[in-house]
């Protein structure tokens, strides 16, 4: 990976493989479902991009 830019996509795209390899699948063959997949490096972006996974909560109140 050290040829491919670290943007915070290509970070989760490989945190995504990482946590796939610690789960025991693979990206061929019989390996996870599309949903598992999307729903994955969703998460793992949302892990590499903090300011998108803690956009805090209004509680209630009006912003405006």
């Amino acid at each position: 990976m050290a040829d491919t830019p670290q943007t915070p996509e290509a970070v989760a795209y490989q945190l995504m493989r990482d946590v796939l390899a610690a789960e025991g699948g693979a990206l061929s063959g019989d390996g996870p479902s599309r949903a598992w997949l999307l729903t994955t490096y969703a998460e793992c972006l949302k892990t590499v991009r903090p300011e998108v996974a803690k956009a805090s909560p209004t509680h209630g109140r009006s912003s405006f």
